[in-house]
């Protein structure tokens, strides 16, 4: 009967022991679980930002001549916009949003085979809305962070205006014409990428990046052969905005 005393004493030792020694061993740091936001609720929102319009692709017309643009180019500029949206889930939110990206410059030279009389220079004031249905997706918080990703659909309205050609002659004349502007509107679709920062229950910061394709855009006299036809419009944005919650 002592033996067995004895035994289970040894056993509690050991396992005091075993207890003792895991305590004192470092414990492993496992990353942080991404805390989601679970409150279905309506957002207001306000964007600004900087637009770098990559380069387009342009046509041109003057009289019986006809061909492609050479260093065509729409200059940077700044974007704004507004917004309302709803959050569906704790990964699912989408918004409406109107955007407009203020006056910059149109320049493109119409250079080919069919300019034998000396040079040509075309400019102009371009700006372009849009309005969009977007979506996101929210892949958790992380210290505060709420990292995203989106897409987005929706119409663009392209203007030009004031827009100018300017012929050099070989003969050293110069001759500027006046031509009719133009205001187009086009399928537009958008790739969104960003991080939000939550300042409060109802504030959040939002910084992010967004690809805008715009469509094409016509002056109004391209195709009575005084005028230019611009595709492929694109806007590089990045943005920074702040959304305000309610319920």
């Amino acid at each position: 009967m002592s033996f067995i005393r004895i035994a289970v004493l040894a056993g509690l030792a050991g396992m005091t022991a075993s207890a003792a020694t895991a305590a004192d061993l470092p414990r492993r740091v496992l990353p942080p679980v991404p805390v989601l936001d679970t409150t279905e609720t309506w957002y207001l929102r306000g964007d600004v930002g900087y637009t770098h319009h990559k380069r387009p692709e342009a046509d041109f017309t003057a009289a019986t001549l006809a061909g492609n643009m050479a260093r065509e180019s729409i200059g940077d500029t700044a974007v704004a916009g507004i917004g309302i949206g709803y959050r569906f889930s704790p990964l699912l939110r989408a918004d409406v949003t109107l955007d407009h990206r203020f006056n910059t410059r149109f320049k493109g030279l119409p250079s080919g085979d069919g300019i034998a009389t000396g040079s040509v220079f075309d400019k102009g004031r371009f700006q372009s809305s849009t309005l969009m249905i977007n979506a996101y997706a929210d892949l958790g918080t992380y210290n505060g962070f709420t990292p995203y990703v989106g897409a987005g659909v929706g119409v663009a309205r392209n203007m030009i205006a004031h827009y100018v050609r300017t012929t050099d002659t070989f003969t050293g004349v110069t001759a500027q014409e006046h031509l009719a502007g133009g205001d187009d509107y086009a399928f537009a679709w958008a790739l969104m990428t960003g991080v939000g920062y939550k300042l409060s229950d109802s504030f959040t910061i939002d910084l992010g990046y967004r690809y805008v394709s715009l469509g094409d855009l016509k002056t109004r006299g391209y195709a009575s052969g005084a005028g230019t036809d611009v595709e492929s419009i694109g806007s590089h944005e990045v943005r920074l905005g702040v959304r305000y919650a309610f319920q």
